[in-house]
């Protein structure tokens, strides 16, 4: 039903539950999130993955050596775990290491209810450039998580792709009616509804940005207002000769508005031209910011022509604001008053 809606690209089951996962002495809460082997999901996490094994390799079951009881070595079939390197590095684990996960779902034994725990081998280690996810966030198969967590054939939900990014807003609630609406005991939710927050603070962010360039560009403005006063101070002779030769009190001005708006016009285009050059300078080149901070390994750069158009025509309509005062100086000068001194 939900593959056959017009722009869905994939619909992959997951799981996802919290669980304790310990090494040696060092303990830390994460999200387990079981996979299908084939996929969507299962492809983006591949292309993370160090080395060239698919997820599928991944989370295959490797045999590891064990020691009996009785002291005689063999071999046993553990599950498999990937996990990223934020959480590798600060437990120092590496592939090969079994680690055991501890389930929030406990079990009535002689001494009383305890947690479930089983032990899975690390066959890899992921990096995303999210440091965040990267500390708590660990793949599994979606057989193994069903069965640790005793889910049976049940899944957490359903992952859907849609073919532009844009659309998932409205494919959500498509989606959501085709499935009966939230009668029907389902909840669908959007990227941006599961980050709302986050989308929130970036917008309060692009509005406080945009309102101090603008300052900056109002307080620039000032230095063509004092240029075009000193013009206009320097050329008072010839202004008060062509007013007395016939010319208007608005032609003086719209002289002084012209060349103000030409200042703006280089000023505006080279200033555009150089930000462009360093946004792509810093996509090509992937400036290195501390991923303990800002939760990414490099600074992100997405180029909006909306945004530059906006920055642009804001900032030409400040200069010509800004030649008013000079154009008004100019056009009030008394020729007499002027000649008399000259």
């Amino acid at each position: 039903m939900i593959s056959a809606q017009p722009g869905v690209a994939s619909v992959v089951a997951y799981t996802s539950h919290q669980g304790l996962l310990r090494a040696g002495e060092r303990a830390t809460g994460i999200i387990i999130r079981g996979l299908e082997r084939h996929g969507a999901a299962a492809d983006q996490v591949t292309g993370y993955l160090r080395g060239k094994q698919s997820f599928s390799d991944a989370i295959e079951r490797r045999p590891i050596e064990v020691t009996l009881p009785n002291g005689e070595a063999d071999t046993a079939s553990i599950p498999s775990i990937v996990i990223g390197e934020t959480l590798a590095r600060t437990h120092g684990i590496t592939p090969g290491t079994t680690v055991s996960v501890l389930s929030p779902q406990v079990s009535s034994s002689p001494f009383g209810l305890v947690p479930k725990f089983r032990r899975f081998q690390v066959t890899s280690i992921y990096h995303s450039g999210l440091a965040e996810y990267e500390s708590g966030l660990a793949y599994v198969s979606l057989s193994d998580a069903q069965t640790f967590f005793q889910m049976g054939s049940a899944v957490s939900g359903l992952e859907v792709r849609v073919r532009h990014l844009d659309d998932a807003t409205t494919m959500a609630q498509k989606i959501l009616a085709a499935l009966g609406g939230t009668s029907g005991g389902f909840l669908v939710q959007d990227w941006t509804q599961s980050n709302q927050a986050f989308f929130e603070a970036l917008a309060l962010e692009k509005k406080v940005y945009f309102i101090v360039l603008l300052l900056i560009i109002v307080m620039a403005s000032f230095s063509i207002i004092s240029s075009l006063v000193m013009v206009v101070i320097e050329k008072r002779r010839d202004i008060a000769i062509m007013k007395t030769l016939g010319a208007r009190t608005a032609a003086i001005g719209n002289i002084f508005r012209a060349q103000g708006a030409i200042i703006g016009v280089i000023g505006v285009s080279v200033g555009l031209a150089g930000g462009y050059g360093l946004c792509r300078g810093l996509q090509w080149y992937r400036f290195p910011i501390d991923e303990r901070i800002f939760q990414m390994s490099s600074l992100p750069i997405h180029i909006d022509p909306v945004n530059f158009i906006a920055v642009g025509v804001a900032a030409f309509l400040i200069c010509c604001v800004a030649t008013i005062y000079p154009a008004r100086r100019a056009s009030r000068f008394e020729p007499a008053e002027v000649l008399r001194h000259e």
